[in-house]
């Protein structure tokens, strides 16, 4: 693996160092060392990187899952911490980092990691090229540090939560760093619409409709007033 370009993002300034000097001898470039959010969005803005090494616990109010969550699907990163508690550890899960290394590391756990998660992430924007997240009768999500096919068929609906949103199955609900205009985009049209500024609905499966509002199975989705014509369109009306 050639050299790469990597920040790292360390609010203890001897373990960066440390962590930097064994990124030299693998002989990978160090972009430079972060200790907040503010500092290292500093950096990524005048710099480009390859990879990001990034710690949970950071100086001042925001961790590193503000920072995770900023990236976004821009950058790879990799969760350097000591700190596992069940809530951080399952909003780091939620996120999808394409790594983990919990400390103490050493060089031979630095190297490998940061192969799989370059791999992860140029895996990734082969899915997302041309045809999109989104292709044919299926589509890849994002989630839990995994590309996870799902039929269309699958998806009841697509609820919008804030930066995220949820592709609810009969079995269970994905979570994905996305928003819902993203989402209405790159879905088939034929498919899917969008009936609401926080759903998109697979059209198949809508057992009734009722003046304001949808059911797909147990679920009662709302209808906006200004989607409800392009509603009443796509169905079959008698």
């Amino acid at each position: 693996m050639a050299g790469k370009k990597i920040l790292v993002v360390e609010d203890d300034l001897e373990i960066a160092e440390s962590l930097s000097d064994m990124l030299e001898l693998l002989e990978h470039e160090v972009a430079g060392i972060a200790e907040s959010f503010d500092k290292a969005f500093e950096i990524l803005e005048k710099q480009k990187v390859d990879l990001v090494l990034l710690d949970i616990q950071l100086k001042g109010s925001k961790s590193g899952l503000d920072v995770a969550e900023k990236i976004g699907d821009q950058l790879p990163y990799i969760f350097t911490t000591a700190f596992a508690d069940e809530q951080t550890v399952k909003k780091a899960s939620e996120l999808g980092p394409y790594g983990y290394i919990v400390k103490p590391y050493g060089m031979k756990d630095i190297n490998p990691a940061i192969e799989v998660a370059l791999k992860n992430f140029d895996n990734a924007k082969k899915i997302n090229s041309d045809q999109g997240e989104f292709l044919a009768n299926h589509l890849y999500i994002k989630a839990n540090s995994k590309l996870i096919r799902l039929n269309d068929d699958d998806i009841l609906y697509i609820e919008a939560k804030g930066d995220y949103v949820v592709f609810k199955t009969p079995e269970k609900g994905y979570v994905v760093h996305s928003t819902i205009k993203n989402v209405t985009e790159k879905m088939n049209p034929q498919r899917f619409l969008k009936v609401h500024r926080s759903y998109v609905v697979n059209l198949d499966k809508i057992k009734d409709i009722e003046d304001s509002s949808i059911q797909i199975e147990d679920k009662i989705i709302p209808v906006s007033r200004q989607n409800k014509p392009d509603l009443m369109k796509r169905i079959d009306l008698i």
